[in-house]
């Protein structure tokens, strides 16, 4: 447990001993070591995994042998039905003093065979769904075994499936099930639509008349209007208005028609009360095949790059359901083969519980049912929370359990609120903002805010556009320095807008006002204000920077870095730089009519600061300036110490000008390591020999001896990549773009759920809030009413328009 305990994050590239074959060397723990069920895909199924057991396995094929099956459900048999993996174990049956079990290969040569992990026998798919009880030539023969029954005798499986088929009613079976997909996938039309040309035509018609609806609920979700009302249901008629309010939707269904849309009108005047499609579940239906839409189209996006991350963080909505949003992280490339990094909202997921490893499971099944791989995770973001980042029962841990290589990084914009919350902690600097704060508070009210705003026009000495105080927000340090600013240029007409309130009749007013007045006048609040304006602008653009979906960890630990280093120069030169900072203050208390000094100081002290000084500025610089820059130092720099620690190990593909790099043999060791922690990615690339990695490697710093400018930007050297002269180098600077920095992109979702679930809408369920939410999202993936009608025929419905 001690060693547990002592592991970080800097262990992800510690030293490995690599040997002449990567392959070779030890290999980390992967999820392909646990017990597993996957649907493969034999004869078009799709694949799934299942961490259950077996016998609770629903899609087992002999659990269907005795139903009546509908179309959809002989379709989920033929493509979803449940094969067992390579590695699976099959029980052995005795047969006098032998042994035999069911072969995984029989499946790959019998394509129609399917194995049941409930009975430990096998099965005709398509003889089971499509054969006669009775067959050959007078109708007289059962069809028994691998049919009604499942088949187990291993010992002659051979024999009993090549005569099975080999017969003439399994023949006809698969023709059968072949052209019964083809009529459910509208390869071919089915027998009896091929004889109703009319009904063909309905069909066309139909889906004109269904368009328009569907059109409608598309641009409320994508302008966030709210579809239903008061009255949404009971009959919808075009020839009398209502009297109350019946919702958007249904208002501008009739704006439509009002407009000239004959299709649509024509749908009203035909159509039945049970078939107007203009419920909300029918609302529901068209939301939910929208965001199958934009999911699908994502996935396939994630497919294309292959690595991927997840961002993800949790909520309180308006109704207290705890929301997770979960977004994703890869690298794309357009049409010119540029490479892009991209963040997207995958969906909202409510939780009823918020422990560690239930939000892993959250997050395993919000991929799995976005048909996305989980084995190809390469990197999580979270915030601090101990429930997402805890190092052995939190979210992170639990799924690097299963995904070694899917590494943990701390928001970096979190991590730089950490920083600056914990730097304020300085007794000046945290007092001055709780005075800001009490002052917002103030002037938050019509009567006082009208008295500010007339001083702030009056004011001759002040040019500003800004008419209010803004709030110091708890977590946005961005807005928090906005609030910072607007009180250094607001200070003089609020101190004259508190002088004419003083003397008001109200007694809250005029008390407060004399206690807000003393506090602005103090000389500890004025150069505290200054100093915090000052630092804070060395960080509100790292902070802006931080919060962009397009940026990559090297960039990002620069950009900190650079910061780091301006503060650092101001310490060195903290005399300098206080002095003209202590005029400024020194003027705006001459205005305010009061004197800066020192507070007076006794031979014993145990609250107040009581350091030594011999005038006023010395004593301002050593109590107040010094200790608020230092302090943010350090906060930067442990901080952001885990994000160089994870950057360190890529730090060998970064070239140099004059490619030394290539040249040294700690490089070259720290990229060999890189290989051997990469090493299942690198294998599929066939880069898993030690001389030949060395040589990609040695050639890959070479090439950028004829480059004038070197690239500082991991984007820009993976679009400089030959993928075809440098395949794992190639695979490597991907993986780095793919790693997150922040969890912007979860945190700006937020917004979008504040907006779409609000008082008024509290009781919307969760398909309908991440339908919505994809389709305001997710504005520049096209969603076109073809689309969703393609999703929605699937179903039986009362008006036909299934093509």
């Amino acid at each position: 447990m001690g060693d547990k305990r002592k592991a970080s994050i800097q262990n992800y590239f510690k030293p490995l001993k690599c040997h002449k074959n990567i392959s070779a060397s030890k290999e980390l723990p992967t999820c392909a070591e646990q017990p597993e069920f996957v649907l493969e895909d034999v004869s078009g199924a799709n694949v799934r995994t299942l961490q259950s057991d077996v016998s609770q396995n629903n899609l087992d094929i002999a659990l269907f042998k005795t139903k009546k099956l509908t179309d959809s459900e002989k379709l989920k048999v033929l493509n979803d039905r449940w094969v067992p993996q390579s590695s699976f174990n099959f029980p052995y049956r005795t047969y006098g003093t032998q042994q035999r079990k069911f072969l995984f290969s029989w499946l790959n040569k019998y394509t129609w065979l399917s194995y049941s992990g409930i009975e430990d026998s096998a099965y005709c798919v398509h003889c089971m769904l499509f054969s006669k009880k009775e067959v050959g030539k007078s109708n007289a023969q059962h069809t028994g075994q691998l049919v009604e029954e499942g088949f187990s005798n291993w010992k002659k499986a051979l024999e009993k499936f090549e005569k099975h088929a080999a017969s003439q009613y399994h023949k006809d079976s698969c023709v059968s099930a072949a052209n019964f997909k083809r009529v459910m996938d509208s390869e071919i039309k089915s027998i009896d639509k091929s004889l109703d040309k009319g009904k063909d035509l309905q069909a066309q018609n139909n889906v004109k008349r269904i368009l328009p609806i569907i059109d409608t609920i598309i641009l409320c979700g994508r302008q966030n209007i709210a579809l239903r009302g008061h009255r949404d249901y009971g009959e919808f008629d075009i020839n009398r208005r209502p009297a109350e309010n019946e919702g958007n939707f249904r208002a501008l269904l009739r704006a439509r028609i009002e407009a000239g849309d004959q299709d649509l009108k024509k749908h009203f005047e035909s159509c039945g009360k049970n078939a107007t499609y203009i419920s909300w579940n029918f609302q529901n239906q068209i939301i939910d095949a929208c965001n199958q839409i934009i999911t699908e189209k994502i996935a396939t996006k994630v497919k294309e790059a292959k690595f991927f991350s997840i961002l993800a963080d949790e909520t309180s909505d308006v109704s207290t359901i705890e929301q997770f949003s979960l977004c994703l992280r890869y690298v794309d490339s357009d049409a010119s083969n540029n490479y892009q990094i991209c963040e997207q909202f995958l969906k909202f997921m409510p939780l009823t519980s918020t422990t560690g490893r239930e939000l892993a499971k959250t997050v395993i099944k919000g991929l799995e049912d976005s048909n996305i791989d989980v084995n190809n995770l390469r990197g999580q973001g979270y915030d601090g929370a101990a429930a997402m980042s805890g190092k052995f029962n939190g979210t992170q841990a639990c799924i690097q359990e299963a995904h070694p290589t899917a590494i943990f990084v701390h928001c970096a914009s979190h991590s730089l609120n950490l920083a600056l919350s914990n730097a304020s902690e300085v007794a000046p600097i945290r007092n001055c903002f709780g005075i800001v704060e009490r002052v917002y508070n103030f002037f938050n009210t019509p009567k006082r805010q009208a008295v500010l705003q007339q001083c702030i026009a009056s004011e001759i000495n002040v040019e500003t556009n800004r008419k209010k105080l803004l709030q110091l927000c708890p977590t946005r340090w961005v807005q928090r320095h906005d609030a910072v600013f607007v009180m250094k240029e607001l200070l003089q007409p609020v101190e004259v807008a508190l002088e004419e309130i003083k003397n008001w009749s109200d007694r809250d007013s005029s008390s407060g006002t004399l206690i807000l007045l003393s506090s602005l006048r103090q000389g500890e609040f004025i150069i505290s204000l200054l100093a915090s304006d000052k630092l804070l602008g060395y960080t509100v653009n790292l902070s802006k920077k931080l919060q962009g979906s397009d940026l990559e960890l090297s960039s990002a630990i620069t950009h900190a870095e650079t910061v780091l280093e301006s503060l650092k120069s101001i310490r060195t030169n903290a005399d300098e730089e206080f002095h003209s900072l202590f005029e400024e203050a020194t003027h705006m208390a001459n205005n305010f009519g009061c004197k800066i000094s020192m507070p007076r100081t006794v031979g014993r002290q145990q609250n107040r600061n009581n350091t030594p000084a011999d005038t006023p500025e010395v004593y301002y610089r050593r109590s107040i300036f010094i200790p608020w820059i230092e302090s943010l130092i350090s906060s930067l720099e442990s901080r952001f110490m885990k994000h160089k620690d994870i950057l360190k190990g890529f730090e060998c593909l970064m070239p140099t000008a004059d490619g030394s790099r290539g040249k040294e043999e700690t490089s070259k060791l720290n990229y060999l390591q890189l290989c051997c922690f990469y090493k299942n990615d690198i294998i599929e690339s066939g880069g898993n020999n030690e001389s030949l990695l060395k040589a990609e490697f040695e050639l890959w710093h070479n090439s950028f001896k004829t480059h004038t400018n070197t690239p500082r930007n991991v984007i820009d050297l993976l679009n400089l990549c030959d993928k075809d002269m440098f395949p794992n180098i190639h695979i490597l600077l991907k993986i780095l773009c793919t790693i997150p920095v922040t969890t912007s992109t979860a945190e700006r979702s937020f917004s979008t759920l504040r907006r779409l679930k609000t008082y008024l809408r509290n009781t919307m369920g969760a398909n309908r809030l991440s339908g919505l939410a994809a389709l305001n999202i997710h504005r520049e993936i096209e969603v076109t009413n073809t689309e969703v009608v393609s999703i929605l025929k699937k179903s039986t419905r009362r008006l036909d328009f299934v093509l």
